[in-house]
């Protein structure tokens, strides 16, 4: 009798058992048909979504570009900016990135030297109220931008400086580079510079 109810039991248990797998394996047409929909709304949206370009807004944004040289050194440029808007574009499977930078100041090392014993480097600096920096093919432009061009003791991109000691300093229309490989094609167009003295009187003037 002990037997026979253990029996009965343990036939209820799977039979409970296979009903609950037989639900979760099939599905029923109106389930069917509602997980279908379900389906394709999400495909819809991910379609409706893939064209749609994707902003974030950045505050104290800082971009630090390394170039090795022949010689295994590296040449430092460093982009600062207030603020910046970040878009996310789509393109057919791709995505490209572009920044849009407000309130810049763009650092470039464009050759490190020995003068004696003393490590030297020449960078330029430059100051903008907006540039754009597409990450795709590292390329920065901007417009009307204050740019001074020194010659300083060191090895290290300052973070600061002193605009008098500049040797030239001038102003551009339209400025921009970008970085390929172990070189950067720099182009200023429209530049009106002036040669200065290391105390930061004029000397000459360059169109």
């Amino acid at each position: 009798m002990f037997k026979r109810a253990i029996y009965i039991t343990s036939f209820l248990m799977a039979l409970l058992c296979f009903g609950w797998l037989f639900k979760l394996i099939y599905l029923f047409p109106a389930e069917r048909a509602e997980c279908t929909k379900t389906l394709n709304s999400g495909k819809a949206i991910a379609r409706a979504t893939r064209d749609q370009q994707t902003h974030q807004n950045r505050r104290s944004v800082r971009k630090d570009l390394w170039l090795s040289q022949q010689d295994r050194t590296r040449l430092h440029y460093r982009i600062d900016s207030k603020s910046s808007v970040l878009t996310l574009l789509p393109i057919d499977d791709k995505v490209d990135i572009i920044e849009n930078l407000q309130q810049i100041q763009c650092w470039m090392q464009d050759k490190l030297y020995a003068q004696g014993d003393v490590p030297m480097q020449q960078m330029r600096f430059f100051e903008a109220d907006q540039g754009i920096y597409q990450y795709s093919s590292q390329r920065f432009a901007a417009n009307t931008v204050t740019l001074s061009l020194f010659r300083i003791p060191g090895l290290q991109l300052p973070t600061t400086i002193d605009p008098r000691t500049a040797f030239l300093r001038g102003i551009a229309q339209d400025v921009s580079f970008s970085v390929a490989g172990k070189t950067t094609q720099f182009q200023a167009q429209k530049f009106k510079a002036t040669l200065l003295s290391q105390e930061g009187s004029k000397q000459e003037e360059k169109p």
